[in-house]
């Protein structure tokens, strides 16, 4: 689905001294919106003159649920009919202007930034032309920076079962999201999984385990056998419907030492509800972070609205280099089969390989792979003196050999990663053992969405 976008052009409420230069604004108009209408369903009212026309277009965009609304300037305008259009929105504004000689433009979008900052109403001042790739990278940015903001408000997270093994940066305050990020947060104990995994229809399992067996490549040994591929199965299936029926949209699974020990290890089921198919076909990725890391989980969901609800997933930081500027990235189970190969979804799975995990006593398969080459965005949400901060950079994988996987653990799905990035400043800021990454660039819409969250923003890159 589009997302949605009001683009409002002010007068003046000399009508006689407009329609002298009507043209200018008639041709920067039509220049902005057709431009945005290539990406955006673009609402686009007739031009305001007045307070009661500003204020009944409000009306129409709350009526419209549309978030992002842009200002146009094209010629000088009435300043404050801008402020009933910028409050149908509680984000802040795109104020968007032209550098023409002719139109007054920037005389009148600083007159109404002016008028709109003096009220406390964020707005984003935006001036140029839109063909301009560099200007329409910018308004687009902002908007899908909204877009995020809005898709967390509308999320609910489920915890399932608590912090894991004494990670402290795992844990979060539900108040504290509630305000700052608008999250439902909700909790729901690990017995779930066990209760509900021995409860399932066997036909269902059935089909799920075949899906597995016939799309993974299985190695069974030592404490991973048949038995325990299916209890994960059972796992994984249980955890989609307790997401289903609490309407959770993303999640954290605690799974050691409780699950890992004394029923099966929650491997596979947190890497297939990160991806984007599994035996009933496709499917939105839910993101789930393992050890029950909540801002692990947060920034899943954020990246992933970032890119359309494309996976994204949690890795350890197991290593870095600033002499050879890379990364190793691994973490024993949330990254799904997706990316082993994000533009074949069956060879992704095929490169997906199920091993004997390097702990665990109650047995079950570690999913491993090697993500694919190509540009990825890394960030992580840590709080600093309960603080949240907001810490990211933009790199590239690169690939190795399954081979290179023993020097660090042979069982782990893992990501080589180059980035030019402030090492020194990332090893003494960067808060957390665990990092979040997904394909695409998106830190500047993690810019401006911390400008909207009111959150301090890190980028590493240099």
């Amino acid at each position: 689905m589009r997302k949605k976008v009001a683009v409002v052009s002010l007068g003046d409420c000399r009508l006689e001294f407009y329609n002298t230069r009507k043209h200018i604004a008639d041709e920067e108009n039509e220049r902005l919106v057709e431009k945005l209408k290539e990406f955006y369903d673009v609402f686009c009212p007739d031009t305001v003159f007045n307070i009661d026309e500003g204020l009944a277009c409000a009306d129409e965009i709350k009526k419209r649920t549309i978030s992002a609304v842009i200002i146009h300037i094209p010629i000088w305008v009435t300043p404050n009919l801008a402020l009933r259009i910028a409050n149908s929105t509680p984000y802040p504004v795109i104020l968007f202007g032209n550098t023409r000689k002719d139109s007054s433009s920037t005389v009148a979008m600083l007159a109404v930034a002016g008028l709109l900052d003096q009220t406390g109403k964020k707005c984003k001042r935006i001036i140029g032309d839109i063909h301009d790739p560099s200007v329409l990278s910018e308004v687009k940015n902002v908007i899908e920076a909204i877009s995020v903001v809005e898709g967390l408000k509308r999320s609910s997270y489920g915890m399932i079962g608590g912090r894991s093994i004494g990670i402290g940066t795992t844990v979060a305050d539900p108040n504290q999201w509630q305000r700052q990020f608008g999250v439902e947060f909700d909790h729901c104990d690990q017995y779930e999984i066990v209760y509900r995994a021995n409860e399932l229809a066997e036909e269902r399992v059935k089909k799920h385990l075949k899906w597995v067996k016939e799309h993974f490549t299985i190695a069974y040994s030592g404490r991973f056998d048949e038995k325990s591929l299916e209890r994960q199965v059972r796992s994984y299936l249980a955890l989609k419907d307790i997401a289903k029926e609490h309407c959770y949209n993303f999640m954290g699974v605690k799974c050691q030492p409780d699950m890992s020990d004394h029923f099966v290890l929650q491997c596979l089921g947190v890497a297939l509800l990160n991806n984007n198919i599994d035996a009933d076909g496709e499917k939105d990725p839910i993101p789930t972070s393992c050890e029950c890391d909540c801002d692990g989980a947060l920034t899943m969901r954020t990246l992933s609205l970032c890119a359309e609800k494309k996976p994204s997933c949690l890795v350890d930081i197991r290593y870095f280099d600033k002499e050879t500027k890379e990364f190793i990235l691994a973490n024993c189970g949330s990254m799904a089969p997706y990316f082993a190969d994000p533009e074949d979804e069956n060879h992704a799975l095929k490169e997906s390989y199920m091993l004997e995990h390097s702990f665990g006593l109650a047995g079950g398969g570690a999913v491993q792979m090697v993500a694919r080459k190509g540009d990825v965005t890394c960030a992580r949400f840590i709080r600093t003196n309960g603080r949240y901060v907001l810490t990211c950079f933009e790199a590239e994988i690169y690939e190795k050999s399954r081979e290179e996987l023993r020097k660090t653990n042979y069982c782990y799905p893992t990501q080589f990663i180059r980035a030019d990035i402030d090492y020194d400043k990332f090893f003494s800021t960067m808060n957390s053992n665990h990092l979040h990454t997904v394909y695409g660039k998106y830190k500047e819409v993690l810019k401006y969405l911390c400008e909207i969250l009111g959150i301090e923003f890190i980028c590493y890159n240099r």
